[in-house]
């Protein structure tokens, strides 16, 4: 049987471990909000493109459906 200072020993010793585990999940933790702030900053930005893509392609609209309406543009085929 283990005396008194080889148990709290060891029980400190396991205390040191689970410091250690708690210590690294914390940054494990750290690192994955800092890795999810800058993924939800990519979609942000890339929501924003999308929104200007839309944008750009109803201006493209506008323009062609004038185009088709000029006097020019008849007996021409458009895409």
């Amino acid at each position: 049987m283990k005396n008194h200072f080889e148990q709290n020993e060891y029980h400190g010793d396991r205390l040191d471990r689970h410091r250690e585990d708690i210590n690294s999940a914390n940054s494990a933790i750290k690192r994955m909000e800092r890795r999810m702030n800058r993924l939800e900053a990519k979609v942000q930005t890339q929501e924003e493109t999308i929104e200007a893509l839309e944008g750009v392609i109803e201006n493209q609209q506008v323009i062609i459906a004038r185009f088709r309406s000029c006097e020019c543009a008849k007996g021409r085929t458009f895409g």
